[in-house]
């Protein structure tokens, strides 16, 4: 499912129109994309958990060359689902 097509849905389901439901899932990405930034987590009932993954900084050996390479400390997006979410996609 795409978003064009995810938004149709949703638009049909909460009875409002495309525009509407456009606004309410770009604005929904924008708080957590905000939440994420601030390296603090959003828990969403039911649904899960947004939260931010830390990775020091480490040194990798190159097998081919034998150089060394420092890579710097970088955070990145995780997801952890809900007890409830995971059941129900599994007794499906």
């Amino acid at each position: 499912m795409d978003n064009k097509q995810y938004i149709t849905q949703l638009s049909r389901r909460a009875t409002l129109n495309y525009k509407e439901t456009q606004l309410l899932v770009n604005s929904t990405i924008a708080m957590i994309t905000e939440v994420l930034s601030q390296n603090d987590s959003l828990a969403i009932p039911a649904f899960g958990t947004f939260s931010t993954d830390k990775r020091d900084e480490y040194i990798a050996v190159d097998p081919q060359s034998g150089h060394r390479m420092l890579y710097p400390p970088s955070i990145s997006p995780k997801f952890t689902p809900g007890t409830i979410l995971t059941k129900s996609i599994s007794n499906q």
